[in-house]
């Protein structure tokens, strides 16, 4: 099914700096400044290498996908642009599905899906999605954490050896949820949804959790970490989820972090945030982070809570009904007039109460 929004407003975000919960992390805001047009926009934050110009936010499109099992639990994501191909990650299945957009991205067929072979075991929780060439990286299992590769023909090649105190993680699925590849292909980028049990306490209502981003140098296989703390726990009950979902490489060393949270009878709270990590302390050496662990300052990109919603609908309770359990980010093409793409995409756990879809981001100044 297509959903066809229809906006009639422009969102701005007030000017304001401001810190987060944790004195070692800072949240800034820009100023706002969108021009009034036929799209609904949001203006956020620029990256920390140039905070004078504001980066636009504009809905482009949202599509919710046809409930099926290729399309239910979708957990990860990576765009093909010679194919206009976004390939999706199911958390269900060990396949790949194609998700091919339609000229402007509005719409998207899903294609065959290709099956994942050769592996040594049955346990899957696929979380992540890299190509490399014309095979994959996947995040297979969450809870090890294990990442293998795969071929263009989806068989099994070999593993990805993580440092090992990333399998310290906490209860309830919260190991290692996302991977990014750098546009130069010299960097793969890993993170823990939430912290390591040797790296502090699950989020709470005033204070957001400590997570290790990992950089790995596929040159020479050499690691570094920066520590990164999310926001608190959204609106909702004293209990809840809040966490790292995934990550999207700009280039070598500038990330887009998606953070996604959950409070029953309230929703999802889903921000995504850009990180420059020449501007953090590397942690790789340090066995616990703790409240005096520099961590690495964030800026707000876009909160898609405050989004219009135009004509979007959910069957389940959401603070806004644009929202959903976004777990995917990919970057896609550059459009004709400078905006980036960039594919949001939600794990609808196949549930009934859940919408397999995906928000299509514009961003002038991304």
């Amino acid at each position: 099914m297509r959903l066809v929004l229809a906006f009639g407003c422009v969102l701005v975000l007030s000017a304001c700096r401001c810190s987060s919960s944790s004195p070692a992390s800072r949240v800034d805001v820009g100023d706002g400044g969108a021009s009034a047009g036929t799209d609904a926009s949001v203006d956020g934050a620029t990256s920390t290498s140039d905070a004078s110009v504001p980066l636009q936010v504009t809905v482009h499109a949202l599509f919710d996908l046809p409930r099926m099992k290729t399309t239910h639990s979708l957990s990860a994501t990576a765009f093909d642009p010679t194919t206009r191909t976004l390939f999706a990650l199911p958390d269900k299945d060990a396949m790949i599905v194609p998700l091919v957009g339609n000229a402007d991205f509005t719409s998207f067929t899903v294609g065959t899906p290709l099956p994942l072979t050769g592996r040594t075991d049955t346990a899957w929780d696929g979380e992540g999605l890299v190509r490399i060439d014309s095979g994959y990286v996947v995040v297979t299992v969450e809870t090890e954490p294990r990442v293998e590769r795969f071929d263009g023909t989806g068989k099994r090649t070999g593993v990805v050896t993580l440092p090992p105190h990333f399998a310290m993680q906490a209860p309830g699925n919260k190991g290692m949820e996302s991977l990014t590849l750098s546009p130069s292909g010299r960097f793969l980028f890993t993170a823990n949804e939430a912290a390591l049990t040797i790296d502090g306490p699950a989020p709470t209502k005033t204070r957001g959790t400590a997570i290790r981003i990992l950089k790995r140098d596929l040159t020479t296989g050499t690691d570094i970490e920066l520590a990164y703390r999310t926001e608190p726990l959204g609106a909702g009950g004293a209990s809840g989820d809040m966490g790292v979902s995934e990550l999207a490489a700009l280039d070598d060393d500038m990330l887009l972090v998606l953070e996604r949270g959950f409070q029953a009878d309230y929703g999802t709270t889903v921000r995504i945030f850009r990180v420059d990590l020449r501007t953090g302390a590397h942690v790789e050496a340090t066995p616990a982070l703790n409240d005096a662990t520099p961590v690495l300052t964030k800026t707000l990109v876009v909160d898609i809570g405050t989004l219009p919603p135009g004509n979007a609908t959910h069957p389940g309770p959401q603070p806004n009904p644009i929202l959903d359990n976004y777990e995917a980010l990919a970057l896609g093409p550059t459009l004709p007039d400078g905006r980036r793409l960039l594919f949001v995409t939600s794990d609808d756990n196949a549930s009934a109460t859940q919408v397999p879809r995906v928000l299509v981001l514009a961003i002038r100044g991304l």
